[in-house]
C-alpha cells in the first residue's frame, strides 16, 4: 500500500472559496427613513379624522341628502346620528388606545370591544328605531341599494384610518384594524341617517349597519399595513 501523501489534499477544490469575499445579507432589513415624531403622527391623525367628516358632508351636500329632513323630528335625527357615531368614537378610541403597557388592549379586549360596538348600534337602533313601514317585497331592494351606499361612505375613512395609523401596532394588529373597519362603517351609518329617510330599525340594522361588520373584516385583512 502506497504512503499516504497529506500534501495532496491541497488539490481538493474549496467549494465555498466563491463566497468567502461576499457580506452576509442582514436579517430582518428594513427602511432606514427616519419615523415621524409624535405630533407630526397626532397631526396626520387629527387631518385624516377631518377629511373623513368632510367626505361624509361632501357626499350629503353633493349627491343625496334626506328630502324630509325639515318635517322630520328632531329627536330622531339625532338619535340617527348619535348612536352610530357614540359605536364609531367606541371603536376608534379602543383601536388607538395604548393600554397600560402601551402596546393596546390585550388581543381579548379588544376583541370584546368590537362587539361592544356592534352592541350598541343594534341595541340602540332596536330600542329607538321607527317601526318597520316597508312593504316585504320592497325591503331588500331599498336594503341593498343602502348596503351599496354605506360602503361607499366607509370606504374613505377605512383608508384613511388605515393611513394614519400605517405601522403603528406593535401587538393586536389584526384586532385593532378591525376596530378602525367597525368605526368607519358606523360613520357611514351616521351619515346614511341624513341620506335615506327610512328610519325603520330592521332597515337601519341591515341597511345601515351591516358595513359595521363588513368594514371589521376588510380592516382586519388590513392588519398588515397597520403592523409595526
Amino acid at each position: 500500500m502506497d504512503d499516504l501523501d497529506l500534501r495532496r489534499l491541497a488539490d481538493i477544490p474549496d467549494p465555498f472559496s466563491g463566497a468567502a469575499g461576499k457580506a452576509p445579507r442582514p436579517h430582518g432589513e428594513r427602511p432606514t427613513a427616519p419615523s415621524p415624531a409624535r405630533a407630526r403622527v397626532r397631526e396626520l391623525r387629527v387631518m385624516a379624522v377631518a377629511v373623513a367628516l368632510l367626505s361624509q358632508a361632501v357626499w350629503l351636500t353633493l349627491v343625496e341628502r334626506r328630502s324630509d329632513m325639515a318635517a322630520s323630528s328632531p329627536w330622531a335625527l339625532l338619535l340617527g346620528i348619535g348612536i352610530p357615531l357614540v359605536a364609531a368614537a367606541l371603536a376608534l378610541t379602543a383601536a388607538a388606545g395604548p393600554g397600560s403597557i402601551g402596546l393596546g388592549e390585550p388581543m381579548s379586549r379588544l376583541a370584546a370591544l368590537v362587539a361592544l360596538s356592534v352592541a350598541v348600534f343594534v341595541v340602540g337602533t332596536t330600542l329607538f328605531g321607527a317601526p318597520q313601514d316597508s312593504e316585504a317585497g320592497l325591503f331588500w331592494g331599498h336594503a341593498l341599494r343602502c348596503m351599496a351606499v354605506t360602503a361607499v361612505l366607509a370606504a374613505a375613512p377605512l383608508a384613511l384610518g388605515v393611513w394614519s395609523f400605517r405601522h403603528a401596532f406593535a401587538a393586536a394588529a389584526t384586532w385593532r384594524s378591525a376596530l378602525l373597519g367597525v368605526a368607519s362603517g358606523a360613520l357611514a351609518a351616521a351619515t346614511m341617517s341624513l341620506a335615506c329617510s327610512n328610519g325603520g330599525a330592521l332597515h337601519v340594522l341591515v341597511g345601515h349597519g351591516a358595513m359595521m361588520l363588513a368594514g371589521g373584516a376588510v380592516g382586519a385583512a388590513l392588519g398588515r399595513a397597520t403592523r409595526a
